[in-house]
């Protein structure tokens, strides 16, 4: 199988689990982050305010961009959801820890990004989210492989939603 073609088969079967995972969560009667109470007792449940379903959407959208990116390789992509707090650090580390020539956001993590398979699968949202916000600050909270329960920070920034962290955090 050509290079391509994998990308493009990995890029379905992230879309197909959303899908499948979305489709399974609309029968459940709890709601934001009430769904993840019986499986998480994590503060984060109760952080800010419980957003509506158009700015959820869109938080969901961009985290899922951020890994579909990722997954792929597409760093220039993936650097394009960080926040630029995410960004001002990775550069920061490219200048004062490295050696590259290039010290962009998509060199550092070409040159130091390897993600296993398991790795890119835990790290998928495929299921209900929630997005809490207080601010400029969220967390979307969502179901990822195997019902983990998992939160990705963000920061709103010129009015839409940027990944502040360059990996969600388990919520147990």
């Amino acid at each position: 199988m050509t290079r391509e073609k994998a990308k493009w088969l990995v890029a379905t079967l992230i879309a197909a689990a959303l899908g499948a995972a979305l489709l399974a969560a609309c029968g459940s009667s709890a709601s934001g982050s009430d769904q993840f109470r019986d499986k998480t007792d994590s503060s984060l449940l109760d952080f800010g305010e419980e957003s509506d379903g158009a700015e959820r959407e869109e938080a969901a959208d961009v985290v899922h961009g951020f890994y579909s990116a990722r997954a792929r390789a597409d760093w220039p992509a993936t650097c394009a959801q960080l926040s630029g707090a995410v960004l001002a650090k990775i550069e920061h580390l490219a200048i004062s820890a490295t050696e590259l020539e290039d010290t962009s956001c998509p060199s550092f993590l070409k040159t130091f990004t390897r993600l296993s398979a398991q790795e890119r699968r835990e790290s998928t949202v495929v299921g209900a989210s929630s997005l809490r916000q207080q601010g400029t600050k969220g967390f979307l909270i969502y179901y990822g492989a195997g019902k983990v329960v998992y939160a990705m920070p963000l920061s709103k920034e010129g009015g839409g939603w940027k990944v502040a962290s360059l990996s969600s955090k388990v919520l147990d």
